[in-house]
């Protein structure tokens, strides 16, 4: 059975990041979305919230899909590296 795990960052009563970790409970999880509020961006909240999947995840594989090109420079910058023949794959049904 898999689990789903969400991290929050708060200022005071006012949610400001948001980030849910879907895993299979044994090796692999993976970062579904990371989410900061745009006048909270640039203060290294997703980045403590990255650190903070690492830790709760210390034996897993960690994976994420940036959905813009431009954000892989974040990722590398928290140890993530880009998997040799990854792709990416989509598909809308709607």
């Amino acid at each position: 059975m898999g689990s789903s795990t969400v991290f929050t960052a708060w200022d005071g009563d006012r949610l400001v990041g948001l980030m849910r970790v879907l895993d299979d409970s044994a090796m692999m999880a993976y970062m579904h979305y990371v989410l900061v509020d745009p006048a909270y961006q640039g203060h290294g909240i997703a980045g403590h919230m990255v650190e903070m999947v690492k830790e709760r995840y210390r034996v897993f594989y960690i994976e994420v899909m940036p959905e813009e090109s431009k954000n892989a420079a974040f990722y590398e910058k928290h140890g993530f590296t880009v998997m040799p023949d990854g792709v990416a794959m989509q598909i809308c049904n709607g």
